[in-house]
């Protein structure tokens, strides 16, 4: 199979998983949006931890909002722990006369009390005319509205006269509607400049992270209790407001205290109305002063005007977070959180106009894609290890740059689904690849036993090419070795008769190559050499007499050159050649006759010393055609030694990778020992030849042949 079509297969089986994996990821989320989008939103909750904690990316508060809180120590100051209406009137009063631009109060009052207190505070109410209460509906689905319930006319009538007409954008029936009213009551109500919900619906997890802005009600619409104070501290009216569900809503000509100008202000919002609210911090992160003494600083009192420098133009929001208090509740910086800080949030958010957003559906698959493109070239290039650490490195890389748009760009991604993508591409693809890794090696294997048995067979056809046993001449020892590094192998050697018996070839060569096609070559030079060989040197055996020194050396070289000519000019694009020792001994005169093709220069010896080394005469065997090689003739006397090897033999490494070496092979022939005989010398030398290799993997062929020459031979 071409290795393109290879890669083709692959990347069509990775898209396909990678796909089934961001589906997987989308259906997860579809189908259990309990589970995993409450997963990714205490992912998000951690961010906003550790922004609120970091020094350096911890929001910039804007101190235009601040809490009056109603807590334990105010309660004890004030000597008693059930306010009446007279107290809230106090406080209005007092923060009105500091010069607080909005008073809302957090509370709902819901019926009269004792007549007196609530003429107190309806006329401080009225007086101050920057005072705020707080309502409450039940918020509905479009599809899933109750008969309405009133506690009276009048809260119906107060309602539908302080309804919002605003623009709306592409329809408003995807926001929710309000039912069964609870309204501060109607003399209160009427007294203050405004009135808003306050209800808010958490998040499955009962985290409350986002509330809505404006709600049905009616033919109209109802702001939520911060947005309605913040719309008049900006100078929005209602028919200067555009609503567009799911996208945003936007405050026309907005204008703030410190500005010169009015400028829109474009609010995100989801279908239902909901604005992500931007928490700065936990609760003690907007500044916050006791009711008890507000209560208690009045014009009279010395610290007034540093009350009065403190407080003016401000924002303030007056709560309950007193123990018992039922008005908390778990926010993604804080697990008991007053919920008069979510309305101070909001209005923070709106005010320093730092929203949050989060991608379109379009916007983040474009990114899933992105990243899934990546996981698929990855296991395309790299091995199951590596592609499992580029894997990690790519979610770890994907939530960094999360991290990094919601610190940076108060942009809210997805960051769970994506990872889920990753994760199930990452199995998958490890799954598919394990699978595909068994399929392989379990046809390796096979083919791996096919091979085995047929490189036997090719082990035991080339055993064949082999001398079975040496020709034994009187006054001669031979002795040879043959270790294969593989089944099959490209070194050779050759020992035979030639010249009606009178002659002994010996050849030892070494193919330049290893493995089968060495093993080839190496068989069809041997039969060359040897076809060659009896047909050249029998030509004048039938005569019955020898042949001359002159013949003998012109029959070498022929046979030399005819088996050149054939592999060179028959066998050129195999790019194999063989170095080659061929020696003609006469037996009888210890004359060797020989020609050295390149190959590793035997050693002539004696018991004693080197006599010399038979150098080459002429290149390689079957590199280029017409090659001329020369012969050359030596005299062996009694005891001398020839020592024919490949490099297999001085090339041998241990196992720090330290080389025989010719000098300790040429040391180790020479050294005095009771090995006289070729067979006892040929076995020293093996001996510490696989002493040396012992622990080593054989790298390449080993081929020895020794002739010695007795020392009683006095022949010729």
């Amino acid at each position: 199979m071409p290795f393109s079509h290879h890669i083709t297969i692959q990347f069509k089986k990775r898209l396909l998983l990678a796909l089934a994996s961001l589906l997987a990821s989308y259906l997860c989320f579809w189908l259990f949006p309990s589970v995993f989008q409450t997963l990714n939103a205490k992912v998000v909750d951690r961010l906003f931890i550790y922004r609120s904690e970091s020094d350096y990316f911890k929001p910039d508060y804007n101190d235009t909002i601040v809490h009056i809180d109603l807590n334990d120590s105010s309660l004890k100051a004030l000597k008693t722990y059930y306010l009446n209406r007279s107290h809230y009137a106090r406080v209005i009063r007092n923060l009105s006369a500091m010069g607080v631009s909005a008073q809302l109060i957090d509370f709902i009052f819901a019926a009269p009390s004792s007549e007196p207190d609530d003429r107190a505070l309806r006329e401080a109410t009225e007086d101050a005319g920057s005072v705020y209460y707080g309502m409450a509906f039940e918020l509905n689905e479009a599809d899933n509205i109750p008969t309405p319930r009133f506690r009276s006319d009048a809260d119906k009538q107060y309602l539908d006269a302080t309804a919002w007409q605003i623009k709306v954008i592409d329809g408003s029936k995807s926001l929710y509607v309000g039912t069964n009213p609870l309204i501060t009551f109607p003399a209160f109500s009427e007294a203050a400049k405004g009135t808003g919900f306050i209800s808010i619906k958490p998040d499955p997890d009962g985290v409350f992270r986002r509330m809505p802005l404006l709600i049905r009600y009616g033919n109209g619409f109802y702001p939520s209790f911060p947005f309605r104070a913040l719309c008049d501290y900006l100078q929005v009216p209602p028919e200067k407001i555009v609503l567009n569900p799911g996208k945003s809503i936007v405050l026309k000509d907005a204008v703030k205290p410190y500005d010169d100008a009015g400028h829109d202000i474009v609010i995100p919002v989801d279908r239902s109305g909901n604005m992500i609210i931007n928490f700065i911090g936990p609760w003690g992160s907007m500044k916050h002063y006791s009711f008890a003494k507000v209560f208690e600083t009045t014009e009279e009192t010395a610290a007034f005007d540093v009350w009065e420098e403190e407080l003016s133009n401000k924002i303030a929001l007056i709560s309950d977070v007193s123990t018992g208090s039922s008005d908390v509740g778990p926010v993604p910086t804080d697990r008991h959180y007053p919920l008069s800080g979510i309305h101070s949030n909001i209005i923070h958010t709106i005010l320093t106009e730092s929203f949050l957003k989060e991608p379109a559906l379009a916007l983040m698959l474009g990114l899933e894609l992105v990243l899934m493109g990546l996981i698929i070239i990855s296991s395309l290039y790299f091995a199951t290890l590596r592609f499992s650490l580029s894997a990690v490195g790519i979610a770890a890389l994907f939530s960094g740059t999360a991290v990094s748009f919601f610190l940076f760009s108060n942009l809210i991604l997805n960051i769970v689904r994506p990872l889920m993508m990753i994760f199930f591409s990452m199995v998958s693809i490890l799954v598919i690849s394990a699978i595909e890794n068994a399929k392989l090696f379990a046809d390796t294997e096979k083919a791996r036993e096919i091979a085995e048995r047929d490189l036997e067979i090719g082990r035991q056809i080339q055993a064949g090419f082999f001398p079975e046993k040496l020709p034994a001449i009187s006054g001669w020892e031979l002795a040879a070795h043959f270790q294969a590094a593989r089944q099959v192998a490209g070194d050779f050697y050759d020992v035979f008769a030639v010249d009606g018996n009178s002659k002994i070839a010996v050849i030892v060569a070494d193919i330049c190559d290893k493995g089968v096609g060495a093993a080839l070559f190496m068989a069809l030079t041997r039969s060359l050499v040897r076809a060659f060989s009896l047909q050249r040197f029998e030509e004048n055996s039938g005569s019955g007499e020898n042949q001359t020194p002159d013949e003998t050396e012109a029959a070498l070289k022929s046979v030399v050159s005819f088996t050149n000519d054939y592999l060179a000019e028959t066998h050129s694009e195999a790019n194999m050649f063989a170095t080659m020792f061929f020696g003609i001994l006469e037996p009888e005169t210890g004359k060797l006759t020989y020609i050295n093709a390149g190959h590793e220069k035997p050693v002539v010896f004696s018991s004693k010393e080197v006599k010399e080394y038979l150098n080459p005469t002429g290149p390689a065997v079957g590199a280029y055609p017409e090659l001329d090689f020369k012969t050359r003739t030596i005299r062996l006397d009694p005891g001398d030694f020839v020592f024919a090897y490949t490099d297999g033999v001085v090339d041998a490494k241990n196992e720090a990778g330290e080389f025989f070496t010719k000098d300790r092979l040429v040391s180790l022939l020479t050294l005095p020992s009771d090995a006289t005989s070729a067979e006892l010398l040929l076995e020293k030398v093996k001996t510490c030849l696989y002493g040396h290799m012992e622990g080593a993997e054989q790298f390449d062929d080993v081929t020895m042949v020794l002739v010695h020459r007795n020392i009683d031979n006095t022949g010729g």
